[in-house]
């Protein structure tokens, strides 16, 4: 594995300790809060695609409704 060095602010560095469990690495930490931000936004996609299936649904609902009311 490549390694490379960044630099950090002291309080971004304490503001990670905050965030680390019991002896977990930098990389693990950083990695989690990565993964954290992607389903994140993976989440707020789902919401606003299942809002939009209930739209349709809700439209083709009202078809059959007033299809079954013919019968």
């Amino acid at each position: 594995m490549d390694a490379t060095t960044i630099k950090l602010h002291s309080r971004t560095k304490s503001a990670l300790d905050t965030l680390r469990e019991e002896n977990e690495s930098y990389e693990n930490v950083i990695s989690r809060l990565i993964l954290q931000a992607k389903n994140k936004g993976l989440k707020e996609k789902l919401i606003a695609a299942y809002k939009q299936v209930g739209k349709e649904e809700l439209k083709i609902l009202g078809e059959w409704e007033s299809a079954s009311q013919e019968v």
